[in-house]
Order: C-alpha cells, then structure tokens, then sequence
C-alpha cells in the first residue's frame, strides 16, 4: 500500500509539473519508504544508532527532495520568481 501510494504522489507531481520525472519520483519515494522502514525496524529492536542513522538519512534524503520540487516549481513560473 505505501508503494502505491507513492506512486499515486509521483503520478501527480510530474502531472502538475513537466520538469518533475514520473521515474525519478518513484525512486526518491521508495527510497524515502526504505529509510522509514528501516528506522521503524531499527526501533522496533532497540537499536536506537540504526534508528537515529536512518532517521537523519531519511531527513538529509528529504531535504533533497524538497529542494529539487522546488527548483522545478521555480522553473515552471520563473515569471513568479523572478
């Protein structure tokens, strides 16, 4: 479910914005699912340096993300930017 979820967000993203790859999305998204998945196990076993190493990577991984939406937004309507 939380695949097809993240495909349903990608689907959108590169829909509402020809700058954003359909492709790329999904990578990044299932990524992000990987390092959410590998904290809640992390911390599901008590290994509290795996649940903090994953957390700061899957925060680092969405910083990224944000950036690189953003940029596109900004190359959608440089006229709003500008």
């Amino acid at each position: 479910m939380w695949y097809k979820n993240a495909d349903e967000i990608a689907e959108f993203l590169s829909g509402a914005n020809p700058n954003l790859s359909n492709s790329e999305l999904k990578d990044i998204l299932h990524k992000h699912l990987e390092f959410v998945t590998n904290q809640v196990v992390a911390r599901l076993k008590k290994d509290w340096k795996a649940d903090v190493e994953a957390y700061d990577k899957g925060e680092d991984h969405m910083i990224k993300f944000a950036d690189m939406v953003s940029n596109d937004i900004i190359k959608q309507f440089p006229e709003k930017f500008s």
